[in-house]
């Protein structure tokens, strides 16, 4: 039976996701809040899901991509408050 059918799938593609952009950014040193950091991905690559995107490597990427533009973003205003 192939792992699409069953129901804990999104799950473990989704957990699968998450651990992978996790390594990715914990490597390069990009998270500076860990909570704040699993919260964005879970909620990017939950949506990514919704939509019916079933690529792991694809969701992982994604979600780090959105991150580093958020990230990005938040540094300009912060730096633009100060």
């Amino acid at each position: 039976m192939s792992a699409w059918f069953r129901d804990d799938a999104p799950a473990l593609l989704m957990e699968s996701a998450v651990e992978i952009a996790i390594d990715f950014l914990q490597r390069t040193g990009e998270i500076d809040d860990y909570d704040e950091t699993c919260q964005f991905l879970v909620d990017k690559v939950a949506f990514m899901i919704a939509q019916g995107q079933r690529n792991r490597l694809l969701l992982a990427n994604r979600a780090i991509s959105a991150f580093q533009r958020y990230r990005r973003a938040r540094t300009i205003e912060l730096s633009l408050v100060s």
